[in-house]
């Protein structure tokens, strides 16, 4: 029954993440936002430069801020790791800063090339990110519910 409800659990923190929902945007009149400097944008921790962007157009800014607030809680959710298992810590954090590093590489060139290989190359990288966020939320779930139980 414990083994159960461990399950349940971890099903229900796994799922909440896919709960949240989106906020509509107007192809017809864009929203009011007001525009921050990047450097407002930017992540408190060091570990998640690729997070920063150039200032985002008003239609696209409230995308950009829910991928950095991802990020952002992705980021806490492995700092958290750290309290169960050092090792799957480390390894997850190797992980997010090779992704970081080669986020920021690309990010780099970004506006020199061609918007068709931006259109192919940058959907890749957010890719990585959110599966790599997936993956540690899982984990973290699986070890406080070991814990718990």
């Amino acid at each position: 029954m414990k083994k159960m409800t461990g399950v349940a659990v971890a099903t229900l923190l796994v799922l909440t993440g896919c709960a949240k929902q989106q906020p509509t945007h107007s192809l017809v009149t864009p929203p009011i936002a007001e525009e921050q400097p990047a450097a407002q944008n930017a992540p408190e921790q060091q570990g998640t430069p690729f997070v920063a962007s150039a200032p985002a157009q008003p239609a696209t800014a409230s995308f950009s801020d829910d991928r950095s607030s991802n990020i952002q809680q992705c980021r806490k959710e492995l700092d958290a790791m750290r309290l169960y298992s050092q090792a799957s810590y480390a390894s997850y954090q190797a992980e997010f800063q090779k992704i970081g590093a080669q986020t920021n590489k690309y990010l780099q060139i970004k506006d020199s090339i061609g918007a068709d290989i931006n259109d192919l190359v940058m959907p890749r990288y957010q890719f990585q990110i959110r599966e790599l966020c997936f993956r540690i939320k899982t984990r973290l779930s699986q070890l406080i519910i070991r814990q718990a139980g």
